[in-house]
């Protein structure tokens, strides 16, 4: 492997003034990963939500009619248990991404990449927060 002029051989390329072509590729690829992230986050949000919704409902429904409710071939249906899985999966989800994203961003040459506040991590975490109060909510009224 050749070593440029004015590179110095030990890897250490603080002396250098940044590339621009690097340091926007750079910027790219971490707008992608905050993309990606929103896209988990839209994803998470939905099935918390319909979980949500759904585990309460069908227990607004059960209180109102007294009996559980009861399914075509004699089962009793669950829909707060699948409520409460759909609201698992998005956060658990969620959690995921967060991590994994922050891992990615961790990864990126800091030299290049200027100083920012990370709206789409700080969302996320929020709302994975509000997942885990809806499943203890979830957990706690059945």
């Amino acid at each position: 492997m050749t070593i440029p002029a004015g590179r110095d051989p030990m890897g250490d390329e603080s002396k250098q003034p940044p590339d621009t072509s690097t340091s926007l590729a750079i910027e790219r690829t971490f707008l992608a990963f905050e993309r990606t992230l929103m896209a988990w986050l839209r994803t998470s949000l939905s099935l918390i939500s319909f979980g949500f919704t759904l585990a309460k409902f069908f227990q607004y429904v059960e209180s109102q009619r007294g009996s559980p409710i009861v399914g075509r071939f004699g089962n009793t249906w669950s829909p707060t248990m699948v409520g409460i899985a759909m609201v698992m999966i998005g956060t658990g989800a969620l959690l995921a991404a967060v991590v994994q994203h922050r891992r990615r961003v961790r990864a990126l040459p800091r030299e290049y990449l200027l100083s920012q506040w990370n709206l789409a991590y700080w969302v996320a975490v929020v709302v994975a927060a509000l997942g885990v109060f809806a499943l203890g909510s979830l957990v706690m009224g059945t």
